[in-house]
């Protein structure tokens, strides 16, 4: 044995281990690889797009911030917000108290201004003379905000467009085809990914991007020209002075939103958008969700590591447990503790190395372009080069190797804690009970099956555990197009009517209030505070109604003191508020605050919003008094110009965000369900065969007594049966609870709001689908039983 590792007998043993136990060893090792394999798949095409989109920003000439004016700037504003210095407003508008800002620590920021006007026009890609969604035109510019090319080519005359890619791929469009955008066609020359858009985003305030019914797009000068739509006159900044850190950008734009509110008011102009980079989610959604996604895989991997290496520490504890008295005979012969340690500790390290490489690879390869194509379906990403991630080899290689090293490693070392003696007289148990415990008077096989139970309960907590982890995923898998489906069944009865129209102004040209023949309409008044927070500024909509309002019913409304309000449900919700609490609400560009007390709860809302009465709404915001913002119908306006309408609300605004994540995500979820059926049925599989093989002697002294296959499955199977079904039971209830409490913290990130749903057939759904998994466990458990031999018992007479 001194002469060389090769003669030492426990090397042999762990090759023999192996091939006896082939089974086992191949079911663990494809679920590490596959685990393995796609979170590591998932850190490689993270860091790689990652790392693309870093240096995208550099080499597209990424904004850090966006402002959108009611008139286009002359060339003296221009100068004067380059500056980055406030104008006196008090100079030109003594009676502006509103525009009273906060000067205590306040520095110059100077910035370079960029035009990137943009018109929405209507988008009809399959030329059937009805609109398909809104498409977004820039003028291609080399400036500011490039696009990375995909395919094709830019547009250089004025009837070509060049169009975002992710929503060509979701529309059909392709490099060839040709579009219709407002009444005039446009062929398409190329496919892009605009560096300002990785998410199609219409609006800062968007709870989700939509790549279904909105477009952003690339002309020429004279194809921008070709268009009739209100130009929006935004202009993009990059600070002369680049930040050090996201604390120092957050000065910054506070700093330079100061300055600038101040120079377009001296100027005559107005602020109607102020978006700074770290705020605009079409930049940064792409990449927090990727980030999150990469964090959340690294979590569920060393979860389920150890999962699988208590596993391996129970299978290894009742095989030290069966073979104690070789294991004293080899300790009486010379072995130390340490030799034996190693000995069993090799075949776990074994599996989780070899299983690490081989999802390491694969992680490279298939999974890699699996999580690929995922983000392709969701984002607009530019092309990217495959980088080598050393976080990938470290979460999914050094640190699965080190929990499966650890764990067993603990377990075994208190297995051979015992003398030699006691392992010879198979004497292994630390504490033993003065007494029995004692069961019910209940018949034979029922007594019998409570004892296996009790005999196995640590096999069986590690079960639950097992199931409680996929009832959590599978909570999430079942929830999620649960959701969906109510928020899209139920977007009608959440709206205050089928049409919303927000006017541009309640005035026409001529100083008349604009007005409509529809009997149906009702004024309304509305505007954005913000609500500020840990998480992020929540934009809040404050609603002005009528009383005895047929669309907004709120009652007693009118009776509402002064301040006091109702808030809709998804805000009271979000926040917890409940009537009685006090909300502090922001002007967004101006040094203003509001404190609210609320009265009630609004139901038929399912946006994040306050609602008072009219008269109050404009008392409180200094309007005239026949000032509104715009009407709500359940027919459509038709005498009213367009170009008079900023935006029109209807059923399909509130339906298009459960529509793009039900397109993003919907058929993954169908996947997700699937493989949790998998690792359930797998956790079952291995957990029960270690209770078999631990019962084999009895089981096989049963079948010496005349106990048939059928009655003895009875006994194991329906125990652990017994055992399965309480575990789903209470990890289905468990399981939703941790999620939506997880669903709620992810969405404190996100404007708005929506609670995550599960309808009782979902309950039902859960435990089927496991259930599922655990009766094909059971058809391979009683073929294990029936290959039991009789003389199996007689093999371990004491």
């Amino acid at each position: 044995m001194k002469d060389g590792k090769m003669r030492n007998p426990l090397c042999k043993r762990i090759v023999r281990e192996l091939k006896r136990d082939w089974k086992k060893y191949l079911v663990v090792a494809l679920f590490l690889i596959l685990t393995i394999g796609f979170v590591s798949g998932m850190y490689v095409a993270n860091g790689s797009m990652m790392q693309a989109a870093a240096e995208g920003k550099e080499k597209y000439h990424l904004e850090d911030g966006h402002f959108e004016l009611d008139q286009k700037a002359d060339q003296e504003l221009i100068r004067a917000i380059e500056t980055g210095e406030k104008a006196d407003v008090k100079q030109f508008y003594p009676d502006q108290a509103k525009m009273e800002l906060d000067d205590s620590d306040f520095s110059a920021v100077p910035v370079t201004v960029y035009e990137n006007f943009y018109r929405n026009e209507d988008e009809d890609h399959d030329n059937d003379g009805k609109s398909d969604g809104t498409i977004r035109v820039y003028e291609r510019t080399e400036e500011i905000n490039q696009a990375c090319l995909m395919e094709g080519s830019f547009p250089e005359t004025e009837d070509e467009i060049a169009v975002d890619r992710m929503h060509a791929d979701n529309a059909g469009i392709q490099v060839g085809d040709t579009i219709t955008v407002s009444g005039q066609s446009y062929y398409v020359t190329g496919l892009i990914a605009y560096v300002n858009y990785s998410t199609l985003h219409e609006k800062s305030t968007d709870l989700m991007f939509d790549a279904l019914k909105f477009n952003v797009a690339m002309v020429t000068k004279d194809g921008f020209g070709r268009l009739s739509g209100s130009i929006h006159y935004t202009y993009a900044w990059k600070y002369e002075q680049k930040y050090a850190d996201e604390i120092e950008e957050k000065k910054q734009s506070d700093d330079f939103m100061k300055a600038l509110l101040t120079q377009t008011v001296v100027h005559e102009n107005e602020l109607q958008d102020y978006v700074p980079r770290y705020a605009n989610p079409a930049i940064n959604f792409a990449t927090d969700d990727m980030g999150s996604d990469e964090a959340m895989g690294g979590v569920l991997l060393d979860i389920l590591i150890v999962i699988i290496a208590f596993i391996f520490a129970v299978t290894i504890s009742n095989t030290i447990m069966k073979e104690s008295q070789t294991i004293g005979t080899l300790r009486a012969s010379g072995y130390t503790k340490g030799e034996l340690v190693r000995h069993y500790l090799a075949i776990p390290v074994i599996v989780t190395m070899i299983a690490a490489i081989v999802g390491n690879l694969m992680g490279y390869t298939v999974f890699k372009d699996v999580v690929v194509s995922m983000y392709y379906n969701s984002y607009s990403l530019p092309t990217y080069e495959t980088i080598w991630n050393p976080d990938a080899f470290v979460k999914t290689t050094v640190i699965p190797v080190f929990l499966m090293f650890v764990i067993n490693l603990l377990v075994i070392i208190r297995m051979m804690q015992h003398t030699p003696l006691q392992f010879l007289r198979c004497d292994l148990k630390k504490s033993k009970r003065k007494k029995t415990v004692r069961l019910p008077k209940w018949k034979f096989f029922s007594r019998f099956r409570l004892r296996i139970i009790f005999q196995n309960m640590p096999d069986y907590a590690v079960l639950f555990a097992g199931i409680f982890f996929i009832m959590v995923m599978l909570a999430m898998a079942v929830g999620m197009p649960s959701t969906l489906n109510y928020y899209q069944d139920n977007a009608e009865d959440m709206m205050f009517a089928k049409y919303q129209y927000v006017l541009k102004s309640c005035e026409d040209e001529e100083g008349k209030m604009i007005h409509t023949d529809n009997q149906d309409v009702e004024e309304f008044c509305m505007k954005a505070l913000k609500k500020t927070g840990d998480e992020l500024d929540e934009e809040v909509s404050i609603y002005g109604i009528r009383d005895n309002s047929r669309y907004i019913q709120i009652e007693n409304l009118s009776e509402l003191e002064e301040n006091e309000v109702y808030l809709s449900r998804p805000f009271s919700e979000k926040y917890n508020l409940k009537v009685g609490d006090i909300i502090k609400l922001d002007e967004k560009y101006e040094h203003k605050q509001y404190q609210f007390k609320v009265s009630g709860i609004y139901e038929k809302c399912q946006s994040i919003a306050v609602f008072l009465p009219i008269e109050k709404y404009r008392s409180l915001f200094e309007l005239g008094k026949e000032e509104f913002t715009g009407y709500i119908s359940d027919t459509e306006i038709t005498d009213i110009e367009e170009d008079k309408i900023a935006t029109v609300i209807t059923k399909e605004d509130i339906t298009k965000m459960c529509d793009q994540l039900d397109h993003s995500m919907g058929a993954y979820m169908q996947y997700f369900q699937i493989l949790c059926i998998l690792l359930s049925a797998v956790l079952i599989y291995l957990l029960t065969k270690l209770i078999i093989e631990k019962n084999e002697t009895a089981i096989s002294m049963a079948k010496i007594l005349g106990y048939e296959n059928r009655e003895i499955a009875s006994l194991y199977l329906l125990s652990t049966t017994m055992v399965v079904v309480v575990a789903y039971t209470i990890s289905v209830i468990l399981g939703s609870t941790v999620m939506k409490q997880a669903w709620k913290i992810i969405m404190f990130k996100y404007n708005g709001w929506f609670a995550f749903t599960i309808e009782p057939m979902g309950y039902v759904k859960m435990f089927s689908f496991v259930l599922l998994g655990y009766l094909i466990v059971i058809i391979l458990d009683f073929r294990r039983i029936r290959k039991i031999p009789m003389e199996e018992a007689l093999k371990n007479v004491e």
